[in-house]
């Protein structure tokens, strides 16, 4: 039923998950379509769509479903199972979108707050300068950076990419992760700050004599927190968007490596792969977007009056 709210009417939220969900997985399908679909054409090498092996194969995949053949690829050679070899690729992930959403999320509200309070013009030109550069580009640098130090000092101080299981790119790549979603929610942060502390309510804490960090932590920030969890689902995005870019750049041996290095395997476009590796990060967003929430929340319950 729909819920009337105000002269409209509401969907409730059951009902909206059950239409966003199979949309979401109809996304999914059709966009691991596409290398299948798009094609140029002989002659004047025009573009093409040919929806029909699209959709075989996307019939073959449920079709393999019950059998299991949707979850096998093809590496080189070898036949692997999707089930065996999606763990360390997945926890690699886990990881980083969890460090980036959380420790992004804690870095860029309190530099945030900083911000708002403080006069710190040069700091603010540099986070403005970070935020118009793509990630790569901050991947790029930060690698620079590390491989001119060697060359001058002879300290490597972090990897500069994975070119082992053994000695893995750890640090640098965590670093690229946090920078742009901290960069991100400090600018968001530091503008509602600004806004929330020309309230009247706070004028009138300040000619209560409260002291200028309780009114700025028990009384501003609970109410930008909600224009945080407003913006979440942005920041998330930010953070899968940039989690592609990192673990390609640094071949951290992530969800992303995983359809990257096998979805075209001898010429031949493996769309089961594609498609599971899909749902894989699906699954990484909704609980990294849940563990930050969960984050906030506790902040919010740290500094409530």
């Amino acid at each position: 039923m729909l819920e009337e709210r105000e002269g409209t009417f509401m969907m409730p939220r059951s009902a909206q998950m059950a239409l966003i969900i199979p949309g979401i997985l109809l996304f999914v399908f059709l966009f691991a379509m596409m290398p299948v679909v798009l094609h140029f054409g002989p002659g004047d090498g025009g573009l093409q769509f040919s929806w029909g092996q699209g959709f075989q194969s996307l019939k073959a995949y449920i079709a393999g479903l019950g059998s299991g053949e949707s979850f096998t690829y093809y590496s080189g050679k070898n036949l692997h199972h999707f089930w065996e070899r999606i763990g360390i690729y997945f926890l690699t992930s886990f990881y980083y979108v969890t460090a980036a959403g959380i420790l992004g999320s804690a870095i860029g509200i309190f530099i945030g707050i900083y911000f708002a309070i403080s006069k710190a013009g040069w700091a603010k030109s540099v986070a403005d300068f970070i935020g118009a550069l793509p990630d790569f580009v901050i991947v790029l640098l930060l690698q620079f950076m590390i491989v001119l130090i060697a060359k001058e000092t002879g300290v490597v101080l972090f990897e500069v990419a994975t070119l082992s299981a053994d000695d893995p790119a750890v640090v640098l790549p965590l670093l690229a992760m946090i920078i742009i979603p901290a960069n991100y929610m400090l600018r968001n942060v530091s503008m509602q700050m600004k806004l929330t502390l020309t309230e009247d309510y706070i004028s009138n804490a300040k000619a209560k004599g409260m002291g200028k960090l309780y009114i700025i932590f028990y009384h501003a920030l609970p109410n930008v927190l909600p224009y945080v969890k407003g913006d979440l689902h942005k920041l998330m995005g930010i953070v899968m968007g940039n989690l592609f870019i990192v673990e390609y750049l640094f071949n951290n041996k992530g969800v992303s490596i995983l359809i990257f290095a096998h979805a075209f395997v001898g010429g031949e476009y493996q769309y089961d792969i594609v498609v599971n590796g899909l749902l894989s990060f699906l699954i990484l967003y909704g609980l990294g977007y849940g563990l930050v929430r969960l984050f906030l929340f506790a902040l919010g319950k740290v500094f409530q009056r």
